[in-house]
């Protein structure tokens, strides 16, 4: 009895070392993450945000399962991103061939990769929700971390040496659909991991920058999000590297210090010149001169449930199609810098040369960021929203541009109007391709939820001056006797006769101050 009495106490001595550790560990990483901000934090991107604009595809990754969230998805034989897992593994070999040619070398390199993220394991555990990691085994985690860390520094150098990477180009739709992986919000990992381990990897390609692992980090990470401009950053420029969270994050910080930074063209040198864009406000403006005499003769025989105020409440922004009936114009946003060059290559090229720039300039013409649809657009934009929600930034610059295009653009024809001007950008052509436009509009605008909060971000001014115009009687009943009396394509006929008539009567006129 005295031996089983032994036995039991070495065991109640084991569990309870055991359990002391344990809540030691779980304390500690709890304390993590309450140090973090929630900008900070990778986690899910919450059903009701999947459910409102129906891409659910747009925050799970396609090729590429970077940190835990989606690591069940290409870890195994029958994982759903398994091609991804195995150009991970080829990844890997080729990051450390670029340094120790040598493979009798590799393992030395790769146990210091490890001790490196085993550090900090605790750390990088605490960025994510508990739920996501308490069930990953410290080994895993940190292997995780690992691998999927040097899969990123290897891609980033390969864009910025302009290597073709034949294995990822193997994979249909490969570049594409990386570069919309690695900015997804539920595929981040730590970017403390990223500057630990390019600290620890040999780059011959850029010794002779004389750059610390930090800065060539986030040089090579903003010229993949934002092309040359990145690249062109100089050094004092460069964000700090402690203070981003991960690459979503830093792709967030260029789009809105992109528009912080925008400086408008002056009027004095821009591309139309000012004597010539003076002589085209003139010719607008007599042009519809004979129009704006009609408004009175046409606007009381209007039935009131068609008018303006019938269809329109006193919070609703007119749609893109209505503004211009108001004598409204759209056109692109340009700088007057530099950093107004186009960005060829880089994430954020998407979105223009400077995103989210928005700006209503005399009260009659809004400048708004030249948009590409393609298939990296909704995703960047919904995973943007996603992160500023998640930071609590329900009035982010991002979202708060969502919101504010999905009110231009309800409807064909709205998209029409922002085409023409060169503002949205698509492949597809024809009704179809505005029907596309005005759909996908609607879709990443239901994402947003900036409605209550848009007054207080960076547009809430131009809100507010476009719905004052929008509730001027003038522009109310201008709007409302072209949408009636003059669409097409009755509209050049009503045009053509207006104009003849207003000559007429000035001829008249004219004659018979002569008699």
């Amino acid at each position: 009895m005295g031996g089983g009495n032994d036995d039991i106490t070495v065991h109640v001595e084991w569990l309870a070392r055991r359990l002391t550790q344990q809540q030691e560990d779980a304390a500690a990483t709890e304390q993590h993450r309450i140090t973090l901000s929630a900008a900070h934090r990778v986690s899910r991107v919450p059903a009701h945000l999947r459910l409102a604009n129906k891409r659910d595809d747009a925050y799970t990754p396609g090729l590429v399962a970077i940190g835990p969230l989606h690591a069940a998805d290409d870890s195994s034989d029958r994982g759903r991103l398994r091609a991804g897992y195995r150009l991970k593994m080829s990844y890997l070999h080729s990051l450390i061939s670029r340094g120790h040619p040598e493979p009798s070398t590799h393992l030395g390199v790769i146990q210091g990769y490890v001790r490196l993220v085993a550090a900090r394991e605790r750390e990088a555990r605490a960025m994510y929700a508990a739920e996501d990691v308490d069930e990953l085994r410290a080994e895993d985690f940190i292997q995780l971390m690992v691998l999927d860390g040097c899969f990123i520094l290897e891609h980033l150098v390969n864009v910025a040496t302009n290597n073709e990477e034949p294995s990822l180009h193997a994979t249909p739709f490969g570049p594409t659909q990386l570069s919309v992986d690695l900015v997804l919000a539920e595929n981040q990992i730590p970017f403390f991991v990223l500057v630990d381990l390019i600290s620890n990897t040999r780059l011959p390609e850029f010794e002779t920058t004389g750059y610390d692992p930090p800065v060539l980090l986030m040089k090579l990470a903003l010229y993949y999000l934002a092309g040359e401009k990145g690249r062109d950053m100089s050094v004092e420029a460069l964000p700090p590297a402690e203070g981003v969270s991960h690459l979503l994050h830093l792709l967030h910080a260029t789009v809105t210090a992109a528009r912080t930074r925008w400086v408008p063209v002056p009027p004095g040198i821009r591309q139309e010149g000012a004597v010539v864009g003076t002589a085209h406000e003139a010719a607008r403006l007599l042009r519809r001169l004979p129009l704006l005499l009609l408004v009175p003769l046409l606007y009381p025989i209007l039935p009131e449930e068609r008018r303006w105020s019938a269809s329109y409440g006193r919070e609703d922004l007119p749609s893109a199609s209505d503004l211009k009936r108001m004598w409204v114009r759209f056109k692109r946003a340009r700088s007057g810098g530099s950093g107004g060059a186009a960005a060829k290559s880089g994430i954020a090229a998407v979105l223009g040369p400077v995103p989210l720039a928005v700006k209503l300039e005399h009260e009659d013409c809004i400048r708004l960021p030249r948009l590409r649809i393609e298939i990296r657009t909704a995703p960047l934009l919904l995973n943007l929203i996603a992160f500023e929600q998640a930071a609590d930034q329900r009035a982010g610059d991002v979202s708060a541009y969502a919101w504010l295009m999905a009110k231009l653009v309800q409807s064909p024809e709205d998209a029409g109007v922002l085409v023409a001007a060169e503002v949205v950008q698509t492949t597809s052509a024809g009704s179809e391709g505005k029907e596309d436009v005005a759909h996908f509009f609607r879709e990443v605008g239901a994402a947003s939820e900036a409605a209550e909060e848009v007054g207080k971000s960076y547009l809430g001014e131009t809100m507010l001056k476009l719905r004052e115009r929008s509730r001027h009687p003038l522009f109310m009943m201008w709007a409302d006797v072209q949408r009636n009396y003059f669409t097409v394509p009755w509209a050049v006929v009503a045009e053509f006769v207006a104009f003849i008539t207003f000559i007429s009567t000035i001829l008249q006129t004219y004659g018979s101050f002569r008699h």
